[in-house]
């Protein structure tokens, strides 16, 4: 995982899996993170993840809450196609935003 200030934006860079295991690892840095910058948007970039499970459903919804508990927003950008299924499935959709990859502008998806 990075972590990148730009502009006004927190942004982590996720790679490889987002599951029980690596959640437990990055878990407590991103949390300290977020707190810490409280930046108005968080985004995360899902470019080199290769799988999401549960576990990485329930910390991006935990994210999202921590974020929305300062009023900021949180945005996803770079997801594949595997995972936006499990995104809409999941009903991420429904309250998080996605960034257009070829526009940088932000949709509701």
């Amino acid at each position: 995982m990075k972590c990148i200030h730009q502009d006004k934006a927190l942004i982590f860079a996720f790679s490889g899996e987002l599951d029980n295991l690596s959640i437990l690892k990055i878990k407590a840095d991103v949390i300290r993170e977020i707190d810490r910058v409280q930046a108005p948007v968080v985004k995360f970039d899902f470019k080199d993840v290769t799988f999401i499970d549960s576990t990485g459903i329930g910390f991006l919804l935990a994210r999202y809450n921590q974020v929305q508990g300062y009023r900021g927003e949180l945005i996803l950008k770079n997801i594949s196609p595997a995972i936006r299924r499990l995104f809409a499935l999941s009903g991420i959709f429904q309250i998080m935003r996605v960034e257009k990859e070829n526009d940088r502008k932000e949709v509701h998806v």
